[in-house]
């Protein structure tokens, strides 16, 4: 696995990119689980396994959104985001907001 940052003028591009093969299901289907740490909160599992609906960065109002068959989970303003990749498929996504709180995106296929 290679973790790597991507820059943000390529996060709209990735995820569109990553997406559409997502949906047409030339990468395996997966369920998907979010983590929130923060600094002053701690750890937390916002999201436990659900089925994975998509992902997308939406440049003009600046968030970036997991969806998922039971919750919609949506990060304003992120700062920073790593992807830990394996044969051209995403494994991790981490997304740092600008308050520092980051959320942890893990995959698991179906």
């Amino acid at each position: 696995m290679a973790v790597r940052k991507l820059e943000k003028s390529e996060w709209e591009s990735y995820f569109n990119e990553w997406d559409k093969k997502y949906r047409e299901g030339l990468v395996p289907k997966r369920d998907v689980q979010i983590e929130i740490v923060n600094p002053e909160l701690g750890d937390q599992v916002e999201t436990h396994w659900q089925e994975l609906v998509g992902l997308d960065y939406d440049p003009k109002d600046d968030v970036f959104e997991v969806a998922a068959e039971r919750h919609d989970h949506i990060i304003h303003r992120p700062t920073e985001i790593y992807v830990d990749e394996e044969n051209d498929d995403i494994k991790v996504v981490e997304i740092v907001q600008w308050d520092g709180t980051k959320h942890i995106v893990s995959f698991r296929t179906k």
